[in-house]
């Protein structure tokens, strides 16, 4: 015997949307959140006049879930508001277009950055967020090809020929319109004309910025190498997470290749979201700088950052004797190297913008045996930088027992963040171009990831969300207390 089904059958009362989803299912969290942030900042964008406009609540609503689940095409989520009840919760049964969506996305980027640091303030108001943070960056890459990547060169060889095949368009028209006009432009010659607009753009950039090459397409893209070993054209996305919760409390999109120059603008970030500094800040390699170290030092943060050689001397993995073995004597002003000899200060070579380096050459290498182990040149050379103590004390801290367990938690902090956006939802391409709009793109996709942890704290504590959000804004959706979190957001948004 089975259950009797009818899909034509008909309902006589109206169905609840909130019927539509689980109980604990993540779009209930999505919106619960979206309903107490405050948008006003989008809202005020509005005109009054014409049409009524979509609610933005419901477009952001469609926008986060979407990233949240691995789809972020408009006109893909266009189709899931008619046919998954999820979006159709969410969307409140509306079914905006594409246009739509996508004009949303686009138009929005302080805002949705404004809803991203609301977010991370409920983290910190249901005590998901500590004191040490951990900084690193990804390649995603830009949506463009890497053939659109051109020299200036190339660029104006490009730009002559669309010229020319324009003129000869033109002189085609002449021949069979006359003096008379066509009621459109022949759709050959308007690809071209945006064609060029674009490689005009693009040689613009390439001039102002004295690049090497510009990518026509998205001319914000800068070629990067990835972990792969392909070069692409790429947006540095780089994200500061915290280590009690993996709440990403700081996000920027970069066309910097390298990280080492992030580490002051992301501490910056850190501040602006959270309304203060952290106290423990761990990174890689790629941040280490005495310009960086000097920083941090200023500002009273505990730093563990491994210089590019740090690793590699501690395995033992260099050909000859490491700079480490070599001892520095700060009053005598020289080094001793393995062999005890002593190896005196010999030069200053000037530096651009940098202190000067001093050399010191040893000069009892012919003598020794263990020349082989140590150098293949007739003398072996140490230069220093007047900045090197802090790499030393750098060095020193990893060392200790301490600072081994503290750099240890980096890993298992912000890498399987990037992780799980591109292995769970398929973040390994941006959508839209240029450094604005993937910077949209990018926070919209580190939103998501807090709701997840704050969906996933909700459910392991047990608690109601409802309840726990309306005890922090003090009134719910209905409004904000002056003494509650809006003012808290407000202070740390300025």
């Amino acid at each position: 015997m089975f259950r009797k089904y009818d899909q034509k059958q008909q309902f006589l009362l109206p169905l609840n949307l909130e019927d539509f989803v689980p109980e604990n299912h993540i779009a209930r969290v999505l919106n619960d959140i979206i309903d107490v942030v405050d948008i006003n900042a989008i809202e005020s964008t509005y005109s009054n006049e014409g049409c009524p406009a979509y609610h933005p609540r419901p477009l952001l609503k469609i926008l986060l879930y979407g990233y949240l689940i691995g789809i972020r095409s408009s006109r893909k989520l266009q189709q899931m508001t008619q046919t998954d009840t999820a979006f159709m919760y969410l969307a409140a049964m509306q079914k905006p277009d594409f246009h739509t969506i996508c004009r949303f996305r686009s138009t929005h980027l302080n805002p949705i950055k404004e809803i991203f640091s609301q977010v991370v303030t409920f983290c910190k108001e249901m005590d998901m967020i500590g004191s040490s943070i951990s900084i690193d960056g990804t390649k995603i890459k830009a949506n463009a090809s890497s053939r659109q990547s051109k020299s200036s060169d190339a660029i104006e060889k490009e730009i002559d020929r669309i010229l020319k095949e324009s003129i000869e368009t033109d002189k085609y028209e002449d021949e069979i319109y006359g003096d008379s006009t066509p009621y459109q432009i022949p759709e050959e010659l308007v690809d071209k004309k945006k064609r060029l607009e674009k490689i005009k753009n693009a040689k613009k950039k390439l001039d102002k910025e004295n690049l090497k090459k510009v990518n026509i397409t998205d001319n914000d893209a800068r070629i990067m190498k990835h972990k792969d070993g392909s070069k692409k054209p790429s947006y540095n996305c780089q994200i500061a997470v915290d280590e009690k919760k993996q709440i990403i409390v700081a996000a920027d999109v970069v066309n910097e290749e390298n990280d080492l120059h992030q580490i002051e603008p992301m501490i910056q970030n850190v501040k602006n979201t959270m309304g203060y500094k952290p106290t423990i800040v761990l990174a890689d390699a790629g941040y280490f700088s005495y310009e960086n170290l000097e920083f941090l030092q200023e500002e009273g943060i505990d730093a563990y950052i491994p210089d590019n050689f740090y690793k590699v001397e501690k395995e033992g993995k260099t050909r000859k004797f490491r700079k480490s073995l070599f001892k520095y004597d700060k009053e005598k002003d020289c080094y001793y190297c393995p062999a005890a000899f002593e190896i005196p200060f010999t030069r200053i070579q000037k530096r651009k913008g940098e202190p000067d380096l001093r050399y010191y050459v040893c000069n009892y290498c012919s003598l020794c045996v263990l020349k082989n182990a140590c150098t293949e040149s007739e003398k072996r050379t140490i230069t220093r930088d007047p900045r090197e103590h802090l790499l030393e004390s750098m060095r020193a801290k990893l060392n200790t027992e301490e600072g081994t367990e503290q750099y240890q938690k980096r890993m298992s902090t912000v890498e399987p963040v990037f992780g799980q956006m591109k292995q769970d939802r398929g973040f390994r391409e941006f959508l839209l171009r240029g450094k604005r709009k993937t910077g949209i793109e990018f926070v919209m996709m580190c939103t998501v990831h807090n709701i997840k942890k704050i969906a996933d704290f909700i459910k392991r504590e047990g608690k109601n969300l409802k309840d726990v959000l309306k005890m922090i804004v003090g009134g719910g959706s209905k409004g904000w207390n002056k003494g509650g979190i809006q003012a808290r957001i407000a202070n740390t948004l300025c």
